[in-house]
């Protein structure tokens, strides 16, 4: 599934957001400045993990910490 073909699957303004999101990924992949990928997809009310292999576990559970802090205090914004 490509990119502009995912704008069918998701609500329009959330699909909107989505593409947009993927797309700047895309676009950094592109210019050569991406090691490694993970992502977090929630469709149909499942989590499915999308993600390279991981050179570095410690490193990848402190970047998820650091994302959980960032979720939490947007949350109470």
């Amino acid at each position: 599934m490509s990119v502009t073909n995912l704008t069918n699957v998701v609500g329009n303004k959330r699909k909107e957001e989505v593409v947009a999101m993927l797309q700047t990924a895309l676009a950094r992949v592109e210019e050569g400045g991406a090691t490694d990928v993970l992502i977090m997809l929630k469709a149909d009310d499942m989590y499915t993990r999308y993600s390279t292999k991981m050179e570095s576990v410690t490193e990848v559970i402190a970047q998820l910490e650091i994302l959980k802090y960032d979720i939490l205090r947007r949350m109470h914004e």
